[in-house]
């Protein structure tokens, strides 16, 4: 047969062109099913030499060709069912590319069926014989889902396909109204057997005709009416089981290499090269029985055999070039719809189904016992829970699907005004509030215990959320309700005083860089011109934060972040008794005493006498010049810590916490505080893991006439600024007296907020003694 007589649905180019369109009837012979590995998608090996192929299809399609001299109309389907049309198609997933992280296997088997039973539908709408080929030798039940999945998108389409068909003047009206030219007969082909003896071949096709007729007749896809999607002849065989099985032709060639080498053994020539008859089983007689039956009196398969006779169904042979236009006005109403066909869904359905009963109960897990608010980590945590639900129940390909919408439903949930806010404390502590605006007052919940400037109450202090809070509006409060200690002696620090309404923060960065950018001429002004402008305060910019040893001169902040208090004079401390707990609460058991420091002042008697070791001119060990003795003076000082719980101890040195023996005199002395770095943070013994931090520095002044300085420069981290209480210097006490200082609760230097670091220090230098003039 020539290859001008070869198409591609729906271009029928080449059937336009026969002369014979307007008058040939033509029966139809449609062959579908599967097929196995390089056989190159063909079915049939005796009729699949009428379909020339140049390259193996790589997606669903459908080949046809024109017998002419018997006026046939072969059209063959080339499906993803195919071994080597589904091993083409998937070429793309080889090893040099990555299958996509979103491929889902079973959805796009679902695209595989829907497209298959779409072209299967249509062939059934313009055939008058189909063929059902198999690579086995038994019947694949999965076609019945197929049929009745075609049985019902035919009856939902059989409105539109008369409509489509009537448009065409050309077609008879029982065909319109029948949407086809006849039921079409279906026949079946095996292509290989377990045996090659012919009377076992036989029975197996007899055989399997009752088993297919009882399986479609119990399944109900034929029935005795005309509206069946196919039929089987009531008389006719229509099972045809091949004698040869397939062959590979590689195997076979080198297979007779073999033989023909081998001594003694002549080369077999077969048919049809050879004058013997090939053999009587043929399957294109088969076919040509069904045919020419076809064309004498058509086919009346629907009949029943009962006494009940129904009118004989609608048979027509189509002139060829009406069935050509009725075969393009399908296929665009047919195969080109991708309205997906959910019957043949089957594990689509049952994850969706699954998944949709599981749902449900997931989101319930969700907001099983939810408060009014919750925090983000509350929300993953019962999210989690939720998923793990849904993953232990959920099936299928759309369980993705569903797990988005699961996280979707959960986040509306808590979006929908269950947010709480969240915001940070100085300590890190969330708000507990609804999420409101930031202006809004946060609250965290959480209550802390601390002492007050002078130490002598203690009191509850929620959870501050900005450096006013932490270091001033809380003291303030116990100072004027509590403790009363605003009425105790006190060195006040100081502050931005604005001279106008208007003022506001000054920018650091701005300020820095102005500084940076001094000439030397600038550095030879005069001096005293310079210590004026840097000590005039500004009245209209403020410090944001607190003073550090970096903060631009002139700038001052709003309120103070340390105090320094006088408890009186120096008597009401017992060095043998420490503090005593009515007075200073919280302290734990034998910690609350300070540390004796002896301290040598006087710097004229420290120049009359030579260093240690250096000798006078005459060989003698230098003697004192002076009358005067240096003196020796005993200040008691502590670093006092405190934690949220309200417990209180001192440092006996940086990293030992005091202990003294009940009773007795503390045997330390503080020499080592006064002379080193000391931690910020340290571990309370109240429970594992507690952080005290320094909050308190005691000095008790002697009554000699020399005066006890302070000058605390805290870095709460490495690398971070060095925080200072006055721009002044080292503060001078009076002698005879009991100070406290308190330092900052929390550290913050232009918005910028130090967390609890143990790399934290209040550095050496913080004590000293000077002589008085």
């Amino acid at each position: 047969m020539a290859l001008k007589n070869a198409f591609d649905l729906p271009n029928l180019d080449n059937l336009l062109k026969h002369h014979g369109i307007d008058s040939e009837k033509v029966v139809i012979v449609s062959i579908i099913g599967k097929s196995s590995l390089n056989t190159s998608g063909l079915k049939i090996k005796s009729i699949g030499r009428l379909f020339p192929l140049n390259e193996r299809p790589n997606k669903t399609c459908i080949k046809g060709s024109y017998d002419e001299k018997h006026q046939i109309v072969y059209l063959h389907l080339f499906s993803l069912l195919d071994a080597d049309v589904l091993v083409e198609s998937m070429g793309g997933f080889d090893d040099d590319n990555e299958v996509p992280e979103d491929f889902d296997f079973l959805s796009m088997y679902d695209e595989i069926k829907d497209t298959f039973s779409r072209h299967l539908l249509f062939l059934f709408y313009v055939s008058h014989i189909i063929i059902l080929s198999h690579p086995g030798s038994t019947f694949d039940t999965s076609y019945i889902q197929y049929f009745k999945a075609l049985d019902l998108l035919s009856k939902k389409l059989f409105d539109k396909i008369c409509n489509s068909l009537k448009s065409l003047d050309k077609l008879n009206s029982d065909w319109v109204a029948n949407g086809r030219p006849c039921t079409p007969r279906m026949l079946f082909y095996f292509e290989r057997s377990n045996t090659k003896n012919k009377n076992l071949i036989k029975k197996l096709e007899h055989n399997m005709e009752d088993k297919i007729y009882h399986i479609l007749k119990k399944t109900r896809i034929i029935t005795t009416t005309g509206c069946s999607l196919f039929a089987i002849p009531l008389n006719d065989e229509f099972v045809y089981v091949d004698e040869s099985a397939p062959k590979d032709e590689l195997t076979e060639a080198v297979r007779g290499l073999l033989q023909d080498c081998q001594p003694g053994v002549s080369t077999q020539v077969q048919a049809p090269f050879s004058t013997e008859p090939s053999s009587e089983k043929d399957f294109v007689k088969f076919l040509l029985v069904h045919v020419q039956q076809a064309k004498n009196k058509g086919f009346n398969d629907t009949a029943s055999s009962s006494r009940h006779q129904h009118a004989p169904a609608h048979f027509e042979l189509p002139i060829l070039g009406h069935w050509i236009a009725a075969s393009q006005c399908l296929y665009s109403l047919i195969i080109e719809e991708e309205t997906p066909i959910t019957s043949l869904h089957t594990d689509t359905r049952f994850s969706e189904q699954r998944c949709l009963k599981v749902l449900p109960l997931a989101v319930a897990k969700y907001q099983e016992g939810l408060p009014p608010h919750y925090a983000k980590a509350e929300h993953e945590a019962r999210l989690a829970v939720a998923l793990n639900l849904f993953r232990t129940q959920a099936r299928g390909p759309k369980y993705a699907q569903y797990e988005l919408q699961l996280e979707v439903e959960c986040q509306a949930h808590w979006e929908n005004g269950r947010q709480q806010c969240e915001a940070a404390s100085m300590t890190g502590n969330p708000c507990k509030l609804p999420k409101h605006a930031p202006d809004q007052e946060h609250i965290s919940g959480i209550i802390y215990k601390s002492a007050c400037d002078c130490g002598r109450k203690i009191g509850n202090r929620d959870d501050p959320y900005t450096v006013m809070q932490a270091n001033y509006q809380f003291y303030q409060q116990m100072a004027t309700k509590e403790c009363h200690c605003s009425k105790l002696e006190r060195i006040e620090f100081p502050i931005f005083e604005p001279s106008i309404e208007e003022f506001k923060a000054a920018t650091i960065q701005e300020t820095e860089e102005a500084i940076s950018v001094l000439t030397d001429k600038s550095a030879q002004l005069s001096l005293e011109v310079d210590k004026g402008l840097v000590r005039q305060p500004s009245t209209t910019e403020y410090l944001p934060g607190m003073l550090t040893l970096n903060s631009p001169p002139g700038l001052l902040p709003v309120f103070p972040s340390w105090s320094l208090t006088c408890l009186g004079a120096s008597s009401i401390y017992s060095h043998n008794l420490g503090l005593s707990d009515s007075y200073h609460p919280g302290f734990l058991s034998s910690t609350n005493y300070l540390l004796p420091w002896d301290v040598a002042v006087g710097s004229k008697s420290q120049k009359a006498w030579p260093a240690i070791g250096k000798y006078t001119n005459r060989g003698r060990r230098g003697r004192s010049t002076s009358t005067s003795l240096p003196q020796t003076v005993k200040v008691f000082i502590g670093v006092e810590y405190e934690c949220s719980s309200g417990h209180r101890f001192m440092l006996s040195a940086p990293d030992r916490m005091l202990k003294a023996a009940p009773g007795s005199i503390v045997k330390e002395t503080g020499h080592k505080i006064a002379e080193s770095d000391v931690p910020l943070y340290f571990l309370c013994t109240c429970r594992p893991g507690k952080m005290a931090q320094l909050m308190r520095l005691h000095v008790v002044t002697p009554k000699a006439s020399v005066y006890c300085t302070l000058n605390p420069k805290v870095q709460p981290g490495a690398g971070a600024p060095i925080f200072i209480s006055t721009s002044d210097g080292p503060i001078k006490l009076t002698q005879s007296s009991y100070w406290v200082m308190r330092l900052p609760f929390a550290y913050v230097a232009d918005k910028e907020h130090f967390k609890q670091n143990l790399t934290g220090k209040l550095l050496q230098g913080t004590f000293g003694v000077v002589e008085a003039e």
